[in-house]
């Protein structure tokens, strides 16, 4: 039987991890994608690249120096506008966006068309392009938009979307994760800050 192949949006962090996992356990054929951009520190970096290599599956790595987070924005180059007031402060514009094309270009070249992401239900209470809408509009979008797309559809999902933080760690101890290798924090430390969004998360 032949592999099922999947474009994953590898992290670093826990929930890219549990579904990197839950994706091995149900036979897929992983190729992992690794986004670096401004404000992302080393160590998820290096997370990425250990989980990848204990999963036994290839990482790409791709640098997007432009994107950056809305308070570095705001403080350094651009007044803040009205309707990013209320955004989280770890808000990229239009993050997902860009980074499904990105992975959308990598799913053209190698002829996958299936990119996962690992989205859990709180995320798209923050971030209006982390929800089950937005993936299934956007993969219409690319299914037009690209020869993969025409030729077999090219889907963006996210198994994990349905399930809170809480629930995601459940399956992660499940399909076996190696849970001590992830990375949640925002700072670059040797040893988790414990007060970023990303520690408060985990």
């Amino acid at each position: 039987m032949v592999a099922k192949k999947a474009l994953l949006l590898l992290s670093g962090g826990i929930d890219s991890a549990v579904t990197l996992y839950l994706l091995k356990s149900r036979g897929y054929d992983v190729i992992a994608l690794s986004i670096n951009y401004p404000g992302r520190g080393e160590r998820e970096r290096e997370s990425a690249r250990e989980l990848a290599r204990m999963a036994g599956v290839k990482l790409i790595e791709v640098d997007l120096p432009f994107m950056k987070e809305v308070v570095e924005l705001w403080s350094n180059e651009y007044e803040r506008p009205q309707h990013l007031k209320n955004a989280h402060p770890s808000t990229i514009p239009a993050r997902n966006a860009i980074i499904y094309s990105v992975a959308a270009y990598y799913a053209e070249i190698l002829g996958i068309n299936l990119i996962i992401a690992g989205h859990n239900a709180d995320d798209a209470k923050y971030y209006p392009d982390a929800t089950r809408e937005f993936r299934r509009l956007f993969s219409k979008a690319l299914t037009i938009g690209t020869y993969i797309g025409k030729a077999s559809g090219l889907r963006i999902m996210s198994p994990i979307s349905r399930l809170s933080k809480t629930e995601v760690v459940r399956l992660g101890l499940r399909v076996g994760v190696p849970f001590e290798y992830t990375w949640s924090c925002h700072n670059n430390y040797d040893k988790p800050c414990g007060y970023c969004s990303g520690c408060i998360a985990r």
